[in-house]
């Protein structure tokens, strides 16, 4: 029913409001396989626009839109124990193909107004990830593996690294495969050439 992907691609975006809101939300209460595919699919575009997408690629205002329905709607996967407090349990979320071979990313949260984006990322034995430059500061904590930053420093599980506003990493490699949770900003510029 095409009124069902219309209310799915507005309550994506956050744009469905009031009682046509509610009645889309009983419909996904209720588990309506129709709706929460519909919602499901127009998030993950929505989620990958905002994250892959570089500023000027889409006009700012339009960019801020969607991560504003990114921020606004219930993210797949996130269960809401309480009013105000989400919580994403480990089996959960959607792990995405980021373009790289052998690496994927899972989005946990993107602040709006700092446009910073906290993230985990993964990297199979020998995957690389470009070389990157930061436009604010990144941390990055080790849950698993080892992860090499360019030919100079090599950390492993447990260790935490931060890197400061103007820094470049040279690409990133894992010897036996690594997971990282990341705090990075979305302008951080990718060098893929």
């Amino acid at each position: 029913m095409p009124e069902i992907s219309e209310q799915a691609a507005l309550y994506a975006m956050g744009s469905l409001t009031g009682e046509e809101r509610d009645a889309f939300e009983r419909l996904l209460a209720a588990g309506d396989p129709e709706a929460v595919a519909a919602v499901e699919a127009f998030q993950l575009t929505m989620e990958e626009l905002v994250v892959a997408a570089p500023s000027p690629a889409i006009r700012p205002n339009t960019k801020d839109r969607l991560m504003a329905g990114v921020l606004n709607s219930k993210l797949a996967g996130f269960e809401e124990p309480e009013p105000g407090v989400h919580v994403l349990r480990a089996g959960n979320g959607r792990w995405r193909e980021t373009g790289f071979p052998g690496v994927t990313t899972k989005i946990l949260h993107i602040e709006k107004e700092t446009r910073i984006a906290t993230t985990l990322l993964r990297l199979e034995p020998g995957a690389k990830y470009p070389p990157h430059s930061h436009s604010m500061l990144e941390q990055c904590l080790v849950i698993s593996g080892d992860v090499r930053l360019g030919s100079k420093l090599q950390i492993f599980a447990g260790d935490y690294e931060k890197a400061l506003p103007g820094t470049e990493h040279e690409f990133l490699t894992s010897d036996s495969g690594c997971e990282l949770l990341i705090i990075s900003c979305l302008e951080d510029e990718i060098f893929t050439s």
